[in-house]
């Protein structure tokens, strides 16, 4: 596949390649005679873009599912857990979760950084699908 039809540089494709096939950064950098600085940043910024990549087909694979649910930046999780099966209860959708695995999701998906004290530190949407099956984006 052309880096053309990718969200990938070919720089960071080839970076990826190494990293892929066991080679560490200093490794790689000697490979590509570059720093260790410029390695580590192209395999950043590689990470993200295939983050985003993800996050684009679960957008685009979660659109028509019938419960969405917005919550804002310093929402409450477990406030969020509830209007979840709330929604899904008004729409007859039985969500394949218990609630507290619905609130480690929703944990897990914000991660470390994205949570405090229960707060949300940015922006999510959670979804079900009218089988049940839930997703944050």
């Amino acid at each position: 596949m052309s880096s053309r039809r990718s969200y990938l540089t070919p720089r960071q494709i080839q970076v990826l390649e190494l990293k892929i096939r066991g080679n560490s950064v200093s490794q790689i950098a000697r490979k590509l005679r570059t720093s260790r600085s410029n390695v580590s940043r192209l395999l950043k910024t590689a990470e993200e873009n295939i983050e985003r990549a993800k996050n684009t087909l679960k957008l685009l694979e979660t659109l028509e599912w019938p419960v969405k649910v917005v919550a804002r930046k310093n929402a409450n999780i477990y406030e969020v857990a509830e209007r979840v099966f709330k929604s899904a209860d008004q729409r007859g959708i039985k969500i394949a979760h218990n609630y507290a695995e619905v609130v480690r999701i929703i944990t897990e998906f914000l991660g470390r950084r994205g949570l405090r004290r229960r707060r949300a530190l940015r922006s999510f949407v959670v979804v079900v699908s009218a089988d049940g099956k839930l997703e944050v984006i």
